[in-house]
């Protein structure tokens, strides 16, 4: 026989047991769509990511027509010129800049790359202005490891040609300076001895440096900055976190 006890327990379970199966039914369909908001979110997170390599990557191809003009400007002026044994010399250059230039590069590499392959224009331009010509190098060895965008310190090489020495007819001085900050960044400063550069004419418009712009914005946001400075000679900088180089197989 059912005793009272026994009988008001199941009634309990028979009134409980439904509203816990409800609630359990209502909790996983709220677990469900969780996941699934979370799984639209990453796909959205996936897409903006490849847009962002792809408009990068878009923005590196774009540069390096508007290299290679120049420079081969710089070997025609030689031909021109009919100074044959510096035009030797200088395809030789040229080769190895080209060989850089139209490597795969990821969107980050290795600072001391770009030294090299941005020397390469330099001894172009050094045998296009002979003597009046002067590099001047200063690189914090703390530096050396850090990456950095492709074709970034190259660009501000060509634009003070461009904007600066190409347009005084005396002496002509470069100065590249490079270190890394307390605030654990990199800082990279390119002068000229040239005229500078004034607010009507501001050369970031160019396609050179507002590449730069775009693609520090793409990579750091806030934490790349290019300025240019307006002084009675050719200054620009860029800064940007700095990270570093990792050894071949570490990682």
């Amino acid at each position: 026989m059912i005793t009272y006890e026994s009988f008001f327990l199941i009634i309990l379970f028979s009134i409980i047991g439904p509203v816990f199966g409800f609630l359990a039914l209502i909790f996983y369909n709220l677990y469900e769509k969780q996941v699934s908001l979370l799984q639209v979110e990453n796909r959205q997170i996936t897409l903006e990511k490849e847009l962002e390599t792809s408009r990068y990557m878009q923005l590196n191809q774009q540069i390096q027509p508007h290299f290679l003009f120049n420079s081969l400007n710089s070997l025609y002026s030689l031909l021109r010129l009919q100074k044959y044994d510096k035009l030797s010399k200088s395809f030789e250059h040229m080769v190895l800049f080209l060989r850089s230039k139209y490597q795969e590069k990821d969107s980050l590499y290795p600072l001391q790359e770009e030294i090299s392959y941005t020397e390469h224009y330099l001894e172009i331009q050094k045998i296009r202005f002979g003597d009046r010509l002067s590099v001047n190098w200063e690189v914090d060895p703390e530096s050396e490891r850090a990456l950095i965008i492709p074709y970034l310190l190259q660009t501000l090489v060509e634009n003070a040609f461009k904007h600066g020495l190409e347009v005084i007819e005396d002496e002509l001085m470069l100065t590249i300076l490079i270190e890394k900050t307390n605030s654990q960044s990199i800082l990279l400063q390119v002068k000229d001895n040239g005229p500078g550069f004034n607010k009507e004419s501001i050369p970031v418009s160019g396609i050179g440096l507002s590449n730069i712009e775009k693609r520090l914005n793409l990579l750091f946001g806030v934490e790349g900055q290019i300025h240019i400075y307006y002084e009675n000679y050719g200054h620009i900088s860029v800064e940007w976190p700095y990270i570093e180089k990792k050894e071949e197989g570490v990682g």
